[in-house]
């Protein structure tokens, strides 16, 4: 797909209403230079590793709780729940974080928010730049498996073991950095912006581009099983009236997840 897409690009361009390159020489001298712009794109979606930007939950939602109350959910489910939120932006485990619904959408929308933010950087729509982030989060669905256990019954700061099937930091890096459709793109935009046109209303560009990103997140590489010792502490529910546990730090799972 990407030779065949990377070929395409350039004849869109011939047929556009962008006024062609002098020459080959400024035409790959412009590819020359574009592609050391790809080249920081990439590095910015690495920086981002293409993965849904996390927020510190608890720091926003919940205070430490105390007194002799115990949580009626286990420790290890409670895990899972901001394990899921991180990884696919939902859960289904709400009642053993304490959240209310209200919240828990809160967090989904501005994670959902982020992450469109970001696919807007490649110059997608708002419309694609979604549709990119929906394809993203169900591939982590489909292949990012997730497993909780109590590993350390304790009566303050229980022990749960975390088992992902996180990101393959590394391998991603590869296949990016071999991947001719994100310096297509980079071309395109580069050429388009010597004329003055906006890519984000080209149809050309955006299809190029969607079926580009939706490649390179069907290339993307999972690793195998993983675990990580998640300690975990008391919390409030957002009323008061009930405790739950949650994790002491929750940007280590985030961490654990994107695989760093």
């Amino acid at each position: 797909m990407q030779k065949v897409y990377f070929f395409a690009i350039i004849r869109a361009r011939k047929k556009s209403k962008m006024h062609p390159v002098r020459n080959d020489r400024d035409f790959f001298r412009i590819i020359a230079l574009l592609q050391r712009r790809s080249r920081v794109m990439r590095t910015f979606m690495l920086a981002k590793k293409i993965l849904l930007p996390m927020i510190a939950i608890l720091a926003i939602l919940l205070t430490a709780g105390c007194g002799d109350d115990k949580p009626k959910e286990s420790a290890d489910k409670a895990v899972l729940a901001y394990a899921e939120l991180y990884a696919y932006a939902d859960t289904d485990k709400l009642a053993a974080t304490g959240m209310t619904n209200a919240q828990k959408e809160q967090i989904t929308q501005a994670l959902l928010t982020e992450s469109d933010q970001m696919f807007q950087s490649f110059m997608l729509s708002k419309d694609n730049a979604m549709e990119i982030t929906d394809y993203y989060i169900a591939d982590r669905k489909a292949n990012m498996e997730l497993k909780a256990k109590v590993k350390k019954d304790d009566a303050k700061n229980p022990v749960v073991e975390l088992t992902a099937t996180p990101i393959d930091t590394a391998g991603a890096k590869r296949q990016m950095d071999a991947n001719q459709d994100l310096v297509a793109m980079g071309v395109y935009i580069g050429l388009a912006q010597q004329q003055g046109v906006d890519v984000r209303t080209d149809p050309t560009y955006q299809q190029g581009a969607v079926e580009s990103l939706k490649g390179v997140i069907d290339d993307m590489p999972y690793d195998s099983e993983k675990t990580l010792d998640v300690t975990c502490e008391l919390v409030k529910s957002d009323d008061g009236k009930t405790l739950h546990w949650a994790p002491k730090d929750p940007q280590a799972i985030r961490k654990f997840l994107d695989g760093e």
